[in-house]
């Protein structure tokens, strides 16, 4: 799954740009998958004394409610990204906020320094109120995501700029290529590395849980590997450096 983040300020543009981003891939014919970030301590997709805010006090976790036109799944907690982004199949997903993860990046804003304080190595494009009047700033395209054609321009830099979202496993566990995720993303953006440079997306031991691919450190890649040969090795039929995939249906 592609991903890119979308961040800014409040009435900076961000929706505008996330719903013509959205849009466009869509027409294209991805299926497309949306994270919104809201900074409201209060709050809540439940109204009090409903019946799935009752379900909730009495314990349930998490709490599913269905209606004619939706499913809603309910946890009571605050997770991270990826706790959340594990739970998305698709082909791109769009994130409105967690400027704070490392994803790549168009920044919206109403002035220079709105963009400067969200500007770095992951931005790759430039959007909201200040399109108005910059086609331009510090060497990324500015583009307005209301006219038609410059909202085109900014799906076609994306579609060709973004990559599947990187493992992001934990740095001390990898660095196999000499950088940690949130760096790898800042070095593809900025054409210093491919997504092919990160050795664990190009790891010969590969483990897929249903249609999605599971990422593995170096430990644990040398851990399954070395099990499965202990095993397979006593096997009659084995034969040393082929090929070997198991395949475990659903119990």
């Amino acid at each position: 799954m592609k991903a890119v983040q979308v961040c800014g300020y409040h009435k900076s543009g961000k929706t505008t740009t996330v719903k013509e981003l959205i849009k466009r891939l869509k027409i294209s014919g991805h299926s497309v998958s949306s994270i919104k970030d809201i900074h409201i301590n209060e709050f809540t997709m439940e109204t009090p004394n409903n019946n799935t805010y009752v379900h909730k006090l009495a314990g349930a976790y998490p709490v599913v409610a269905r209606a004619e036109n939706e499913t809603d799944f309910l946890y009571q907690h605050k997770m991270e990204f990826l706790e959340i982004a594990r739970k998305i199949t698709g082909d791109w997903l769009i994130v409105e906020g967690f400027k704070d993860f490392p994803l790549p990046k168009i920044v919206c804003g109403k002035t220079q320094k709105d963009i400067d304080d969200l500007l770095d190595r992951r931005t790759y494009a430039i959007s909201g109120v200040i399109s108005n009047s910059k086609q331009e700033y510090r060497g990324l395209p500015v583009y307005n995501s209301l006219d038609p054609d410059q909202a085109n321009q900014l799906w076609e830099l994306t579609v060709s700029k973004i990559f599947p979202m990187l493992p992001y496993v934990d740095e001390k566990c990898c660095k196999l290529c000499g950088l940690t995720c949130s760096q790898m993303v800042e070095a593809i953006i900025q054409e210093e590395k491919t997504y092919n440079d990160c050795l664990i997306n190009r790891a010969k031991v590969q483990l897929k849980v249903g249609n999605s691919n599971i990422s593995m450190v170096p430990f644990v890649q040398n851990l399954l590997k070395n099990n499965v040969l202990a095993i397979v090795s006593e096997l009659e039929g084995w034969e040393k450096s082929r090929r070997i995939e198991i395949t475990i249906e659903e119990l």
